[in-house]
């Protein structure tokens, strides 16, 4: 039997162009569509018109145009040249339709540990400010970064002066996974989560998305040598926001679904893959349709089915606004078809 497939169409911030919605083949659709177009057909593979149901096509596709071209003579001998390469869903079966959901885009927030401090420190006294990172798998311990701080006279004298010294003892370190600051004429230390460079760089990072989150301890060290805890007045801890849709969150399905592309070769460096569709600094809503699919078993020489889940990310401008026409004209063909199936499914907005 077939295990369960999960497809990956990325469309772009883009207008949409309005000669796909008069289309009426795939030779229309490839000489006309955008790059980054995400386009509903039924199961003739024409255009889905808006208000179409289930009774009008019982099986639709979805379709997603790349930056790919290509030339081509069509059936009239014409010869095109700039055809689009399009990437194809499974056909989905009105009646196999199981899920129709919408996940909108939510920005990702690092985590952060607020400590305000109660009282001047003491004259010559070394404070101790630990980091114990909980991020790091991979590490058969606990990873911590340690910053020492030995009290001054101007410390002693102004508290303010002295959350000023303890952060940039901590910000002077290249290598540190926090960054600390006070607002101005502050007690408040906050420390905050930096991105990890590895996985929240480009599209070629080797790591996958993920966030540093960590415990903080403010210690000072006694006369016996001892570490004993700061008094302060708080401290808050808001742990991080992996959020939905981020771009590192689309790289990541999108390297995901290269296998299903023939790309099997990850040793290869570099790795020889399609263009990425993902794009950087983009913020994406999710539309996702999980349904089961139909075959024809080898083995068994008879009709199964196994579980497939679409999703399709609908790309804004980075500022969060969306300045293309692709959502709302999905979602007028999406919505109508998938009340009419079995299911019954309710219209979903973004």
């Amino acid at each position: 039997m077939l295990n369960r497939v999960n497809k990956l169409l990325i469309g772009k911030d883009i207008a949409r162009d309005a000669s796909i919605a008069s289309a009426q083949s795939v030779h229309d659709i490839v000489q006309n569509a955008e790059d980054g177009e995400v386009i509903v057909l039924d199961k003739q593979k024409k255009v889905l018109a808006p208000g179409s149901t289930i009774a009008d096509t019982d099986t639709i596709f979805i379709a997603q145009a790349t930056s790919k071209t290509f030339d081509f003579t069509n059936e009239a001998g014409t010869a095109v040249t700039g055809a689009r390469e399009l990437i194809f869903s499974d056909g989905i079966q009105g009646a196999g339709v199981t899920s129709y959901t919408a996940e909108p885009y939510q920005a990702k927030a690092e985590q952060t540990c607020t400590i305000v401090l109660a009282a001047v420190p003491t004259l010559g006294v070394e404070y101790v400010m630990r980091f114990v990172y909980t991020d790091m798998e991979e590490h058969p311990g606990q990873f911590t970064q340690t910053y020492r701080y030995t009290a001054l006279a101007v410390d002693v004298a102004n508290i303010d002066v002295f959350a000023d010294n303890l952060m940039d003892k901590v910000n002077a370190h290249a290598g540190r996974r926090i960054n600390a600051t006070v607002a101005a004429g502050s007690d408040s230390l906050i420390f905050t989560a930096r991105e990890i460079p590895e996985s929240c760089t480009a599209l070629t990072d080797i790591d996958e998305f993920k966030q540093v989150t960590f415990k903080a301890y403010f210690n000072y060290v006694d006369a016996d040598g001892n570490w004993a805890p700061v008094v302060v007045t708080s401290q808050t801890d808001v742990q991080a926001v992996p959020g939905s849709g981020n771009w590192e969150q689309i790289r990541d399905l999108e390297k995901a679904q290269f296998a299903y592309r023939g790309v099997s070769n990850f040793t290869q460096f570099p790795v020889i893959h399609p263009a990425w569709c993902t794009v950087v600094d983009s913020y994406y809503d999710l539309i996702v349709i999980e349904h089961n699919k139909s075959y024809l078993s080898p083995g068994i020489n008879s009709y199964q089915s196994t579980p497939v889940t679409l999703m399709i990310a609908l790309a804004t401008a980075s500022t969060g606004i969306n300045a293309s026409t692709q959502k709302d004209q999905i979602l007028s063909v999406l919505n109508p078809w998938m009340a009419s199936c079995p299911g019954a499914f309710a219209g979903i907005t973004i």
